[in-house]
């Protein structure tokens, strides 16, 4: 397929079937376990005390060794919860472990929302080294740009971040450059199983 010369709406449809087959079987699990573990050996993921993570579906990147490691050594977890009355906003909301989360109206499973609940803040996107922002996506490419479902969500939160971000992806999904917009946000460095490219 021509990257370049492709539209965004066709080019998502061929990477989420294309990540779908990296993702699956032996050779998936493998791929996404020496992915997670090049992340946990980095200097970005070792000087965090907080984490922005998701919790992985249809596909995605796989985060749950790295759920389980930032649990483990008492990093502040925070995941993504969607705002239904406000397309394109999410909030991360701090998660102290699996329990948690609820599965929401779309099947991923959310940090529930209570009276006390902390939420991800500017000051903490602002912090520095102490904070680590992990993103998701269908691809990134070289200069740290992402393809996404194209609701914004990340681009909002990258926009206002002053912190480290690194976007998690099948090292056959890091591509020369993808199509972009004036929108878009890169992040600070990309991980794959093969390799962690700094920007």
């Amino acid at each position: 397929m021509d990257i370049a010369g492709t539209d965004k709406k066709q080019l998502r449809s061929f990477l989420k079937k294309r990540r779908m087959e990296l993702s699956s079987g032996e050779e998936g699990r493998n791929r996404n376990l020496r992915m997670q573990e090049r992340l946990l050996e980095s200097g970005l993921w070792k000087r965090s005390r907080a984490v922005a993570l998701y919790v992985s579906v249809k596909g995605e990147a796989d985060t749950s060794l790295l759920l389980r490691e930032a649990w483990r050594d008492g990093k502040q977890v925070f995941l993504p919860r969607c705002r239904r009355e406000e397309p394109g906003s999410m909030d991360m909301i701090a998660c102290l472990g699996p329990e948690g989360l609820e599965v929401s109206g779309f099947g991923i499973p959310e940090p529930r929302l209570e009276e006390n609940s902390r939420l991800l803040s500017f000051a903490d996107l602002t912090a520095g080294e102490s904070t680590l922002v992990v993103v998701p996506a269908l691809a990134f490419d070289r200069e740290g740009f992402r393809l996404g479902y194209g609701g914004g969500y990340y681009d909002r939160m990258l926009a206002a971040a002053q912190c480290p971000s690194v976007g998690l992806a099948f090292h056959e999904l890091l591509l020369n450059r993808l199509p972009r917009d004036p929108w878009d946000r890169p992040v600070g460095a990309v991980c794959t199983e093969e390799e962690f490219l700094c920007l």
